[in-house]
């Protein structure tokens, strides 16, 4: 029994979402290591650009509506947590999958 998740349910999540990731990338065709290592590039890439237009847009509203700095600089930090936070999981979903799925045996 785990203290921090005592009835498994965290656990249960996590598994269910990791076998949502693998399904949607068996279904995608992603069979290799080097496809589902495109996949971590790609998931990358779009962290970044999605933070690079968070960060133009609020830098824009800075400049044209300096009234509105504080709500656009909260409204950044929070999307660009949860860009982070989901990246983060999806990456590691994505690496479990290399790990149990393409890995050959050890």
């Amino acid at each position: 029994m785990n203290l921090n998740d005592p009835f498994g349910r965290v656990q249960q999540k996590q598994q269910r979402s990791y076998d949502s990731l693998r399904r949607s990338l068996l279904e995608a065709g992603v069979n290799t290591r080097a496809a589902a290592e495109s996949v971590l590039r790609d998931l990358i890439r779009r962290a970044v650009v999605v933070t690079l237009v968070v960060t133009l847009i609020t830098a824009a509203v800075l400049l044209v509506l300096p009234q509105m700095g504080a709500a656009a600089l909260m409204l950044a930090f929070v999307i660009l947590f949860w860009l982070l936070a989901t990246t983060i999981n999806g990456y590691s979903l994505v690496r479990r999958f290399i790990r149990e799925e393409l890995s050959g045996p050890t």
